[in-house]
């Protein structure tokens, strides 16, 4: 009898192991995430973001946006975060993406 358990018990066992391995082909691609570490902070920190040549130079380099005010960064960052801004006396936000590991970022359009 204790034999006859044992074989029912490792057969559900081979069948479910054979179910993952069919899903995990038929996942969706995902897309590649570069692989970068986080810039020096003596390249990419909060003040560089806040000044004048951050995140108010991209606003008016790519979006033509001349009446950008305040910058205000989160003090930790991460590869991707979000600022608040100032557009025409309107607060708004933008997400800021790093780029490299040499502190290139982009700047989303004020939402």
């Amino acid at each position: 009898m204790r034999r006859r358990l044992v074989g029912l018990l490792v057969v559900p066992v081979f069948v479910l192991a054979g179910c993952g391995a069919e899903d995990a082909v038929n996942l969706p691609d995902v897309p590649d995430v570069p692989d970068i570490e986080m810039p020096n902070l003596d390249v990419l920190n909060e003040g560089v973001l806040e000044g004048a040549n951050g995140v108010k130079e991209f606003l008016a380099q790519e979006y033509d946006l001349t009446d950008v005010g305040s910058v205000d960064c989160p003090g930790e960052l991460a590869l991707q975060f979000d600022c608040n801004v100032s557009v025409a006396g309107e607060e708004k936000t933008v997400t800021v993406t790093v780029l490299n590991e040499n502190g290139e970022f982009e700047v989303s359009e004020p939402k």
